[in-house]
């Protein structure tokens, strides 16, 4: 049937309710047209990929709002965790030796090492989002082949 990996992949990654009112209308009207036609063109796949992608968006907004009550909590946890990485490289940098002293603070080293903790910043933010992400509502039926 045409659309049916469509369907499995909207089942995975969509919430029920999403799935059921933006992709599953789109993949029927796949499917009747293919069978009303003897064939499918690429403009109808485009009609449906555009369905699962809208979808997606409408579920990953919906998710980010879902998290507004917990920014607080999730910039707490972000900056316990970027205070305590970075100074674990400064740790290993040497920097914390009497070495210091002897390197010479050019702007080529400061940018450097603020590109380092702001990619250590990005790595636990995404971590701890990641933990406070609203839990996927997801459709467990299976998809007809």
């Amino acid at each position: 049937m045409p659309g049916s990996w469509i369907v499995r992949v909207g089942l995975r990654i969509l919430h029920r309710d999403t799935f059921e009112m933006i992709l599953s209308p789109a993949v029927a009207d796949l499917q009747f047209e293919t069978t009303a036609r003897s064939g499918a063109r690429p403009g109808d796949y485009c009609a449906v990929f555009r369905a699962l992608f809208g979808a997606l968006w409408f579920d990953l907004s919906s998710d980010l709002l879902a998290l507004k009550s917990d920014v607080e909590m999730i910039a707490l946890l972000t900056l316990l965790q970027t205070s305590y990485y970075t100074f674990m490289l400064v740790l290993l940098s040497g920097l914390g030796t009497g070495t210091l002293a002897a390197i010479e603070m050019d702007s080529g080293l400061i940018t450097r090492a603020l590109s380092y903790v702001a990619g250590v910043s990005l790595a636990c933010l995404l971590t701890s989002s990641a933990c406070f992400w609203p839990p996927r509502r997801t459709c467990h039926t299976q998809a007809e082949d």
